[in-house]
């Protein structure tokens, strides 16, 4: 599942080694962001818990089916990041950090929607 996402560069010593294409997919973006986490994340050199999360969230969010036509499995999945800005002003999700997102996962099978977001910065505290 393909997202459209503003490009950036967050300072990773291996960011380069996906190209633009591979860093819009949904599971690359679910993990980017629980690996970066929020304000308060401690760093953590253990990357395998990580990657089980995302795996499961991805699954969790996207549907497949098997082509009539092709026999090939097929994502039917839609999936949007959405934003609303009047002029310079995101007003959602929120400031315009990498961290703050909103994604919508559209299931037209089960007409089921799943919102997937987080807004850099502000806790519950």
């Amino acid at each position: 599942a393909v997202v459209s996402t503003q490009s950036g560069h967050y300072g990773r010593d291996h960011w380069e080694l996906y190209s633009e294409d591979e860093r819009q997919e949904l599971l690359f973006l679910l993990f980017k962001h629980l690996v970066l986490g929020g304000p308060i994340c401690q760093y953590d050199d253990k990357v395998d818990r990580y990657l089980e999360v995302s795996k499961s969230l991805y699954k969790e969010f996207i549907t497949v089916q098997k082509s009539s036509e092709t026999k090939q499995i097929e994502l039917i999945s839609k999936v949007m990041k959405v934003s609303a800005w009047d002029g310079d002003i995101c007003w959602f999700p929120g400031d315009d950090h990498h961290q703050t997102f909103c994604y919508l996962i559209l299931n037209p099978v089960n007409r089921i929607v799943s919102v997937f977001s987080h807004d850099f910065g502000k806790g519950v505290w």
